[in-house]
């Protein structure tokens, strides 16, 4: 299992997961613009759904390496 932590997580520490999570939020922020103004459909029933799918995504690994051997990157 922590094999598969180690893949999932991709070898970046807690500050670069932050940073991915905040880029992609930037990007999912835009889309949902896009969405909005230019192809006229509301996707905000989504928001939630995918800014959690992608907060667990990037901090739930690095939690549980941290948790099994006390690094975030699980090194």
């Amino acid at each position: 299992m922590e094999q598969k932590l180690r893949e999932i997580n991709g070898g970046r520490t807690l500050l670069m997961n932050a940073g991915a999570f905040f880029c992609v939020v930037a990007m999912l922020g835009i889309a949902n613009l896009i969405c909005r103004f230019v192809l006229h459909t509301d996707v905000v029933f989504l928001m939630p759904w995918l800014l959690a799918a992608t907060g667990l995504f990037f901090f739930l690994p690095a939690l549980m390496l941290w948790l099994m051997t006390g690094k975030p990157s699980g090194s």
